[in-house]
């Protein structure tokens, strides 16, 4: 029984401490959580890439991202990752679906001849699986700022940390 105290304007309800009200969460998406790792190993000025595929029918919901550069003395990586999701919901997927974020790199030094860079962000991204019939994954993307040398160790380490949800049913 839930009443009403017009003088007060409070909600009481028949519960005490020894006998509390249950609350329970009814139609909740389920939450998957999910980790994984993608490498790109840019070469040069042009862009190198690298997807994570996202399971079918599922939306990843993306919390963090780290990212760690491992690059030639002196040189610098252009860095971002880019996502889908149905902004619209018309299932056709467009320019408008479409989200680039850029990674800002924070040098932390030079070790043995390689320069060290990360980026470390908790941020709140959705990438779906799928919009219409076309399937998308997260693209995680880097360049240099000139041409690497010789045999010299390149990377781009990105990390997604987050969780699975299925589609909304609107898709």
């Amino acid at each position: 029984m839930v009443g009403i105290d017009p003088e007060q304007n409070t909600v009481r309800l028949p519960n005490t401490a020894a006998n509390p009200l249950p609350v329970r969460v009814e139609n909740a998406p389920v939450r998957k959580p999910f980790q994984a790792r993608v490498v790109v190993s840019p070469a040069g000025t042009g862009n190198s890439t690298a997807t994570l595929a996202i399971p079918a029918g599922k939306r990843l919901v993306i919390e963090n991202v780290s990212v760690v550069g491992r690059l030639p003395e002196g040189m610098k990586a252009e860095v971002n990752f880019s996502t889908h999701m149905d902004n619209d919901g018309d299932g056709v997927g467009g320019i408008e679906d479409i989200v680039f974020h850029r990674i800002p790199m924070v040098e932390q030094g030079v070790f043995d001849g390689t320069t060290i860079s990360v980026f470390n962000q908790k941020m709140l991204v959705f990438a779906d699986s799928k919009i219409g019939d076309v399937q998308y994954a997260v693209v995680a993307q880097a360049r240099l700022n000139g041409m690497a040398p010789a045999n010299s160790f390149v990377q781009v380490q990105f990390t997604f940390s987050g969780y699975l949800e299925d589609l909304p049913t609107a898709q």
